[in-house]
């Protein structure tokens, strides 16, 4: 059965917190630990948090026309 639009809005925007406190531990990581990081291993972290900032914008995006088709049209005043 598939989802109501509000449930898969509300499912995208638990999947956007998760990767957006993701980020900001990986951010905190990056700060205590780069120093001691070979250069391979910071282009994998930096690779890393490219793919993570492509998924969280389609997210965003999903997230966004949902919430277009859950709001009714308004006409301007």
């Amino acid at each position: 059965m598939p989802a109501s639009r509000q449930e898969s809005l509300d499912r995208i925007e638990q999947q956007i917190r998760a990767y957006e406190a993701y980020d900001l531990a990986e951010k905190a990581r990056f700060a205590r630990e780069s120093w001691l990081w070979t250069a391979e291993e910071r282009i994998e972290w930096q690779e890393t948090q490219s793919d993570n900032g492509r998924v969280l914008r389609d997210l965003r995006e999903q997230a966004d026309a949902l919430r277009q088709k859950l709001t009714p049209f308004q006409k301007p005043a």
